[in-house]
């Protein structure tokens, strides 16, 4: 009997070490897969025609999460981009709201040369840049 115990103990101890090791392993290849960014918001909406409305308005996107639609008018990784792009939204009087989103690696190398662009160009092309980020963003939903 001390034997058979002896060994389900051993069993489930084994077992349960081992699934605490590919539980760590699983979590940590999650988080080392997505990034933070800054997204621009200007406004969160119940109903989907009043936020497409600002955002063709505001030359932006429409982002529905958790049964709202948030209007995106840019995404950055880069702070000397977003701090580009604050700067001039501040100019233009446009409200904002920095929002935190979470992205893949592989959206921060697409928009990479987006942001350079934005940080040795002018504020006449931002839209266009802005625009071409957002749409690349919602093509990965």
């Amino acid at each position: 009997m001390k034997k058979v115990l002896l060994i389900l103990l051993s069993a489930i101890l084994l077992g349960s070490g081992l699934a605490y090791l590919m539980f760590n392993k699983i979590v940590l290849n999650d988080k080392e897969e997505t990034k933070i960014v800054k997204a621009f918001q200007i406004g969160v909406y119940s109903n989907y025609d009043n936020a497409l409305k600002i955002a063709e308005r505001n030359n932006g996107v429409v982002i529905m999460d958790d049964s709202l639609y948030r209007v995106y008018v840019a995404i950055l990784s880069d702070k000397e981009a977003i701090n580009k792009v604050k700067r001039y939204y501040d100019k233009i009087g446009l409200n904002y709201y920095l929002k935190e989103i979470n992205v893949s690696k592989e959206f921060i190398k697409e928009i990479k040369e987006d942001e350079e662009l934005i940080k040795r160009g002018n504020s006449d092309t931002y839209k266009t840049i802005n625009l071409d980020v957002l749409n690349k963003y919602k093509e990965l939903l």
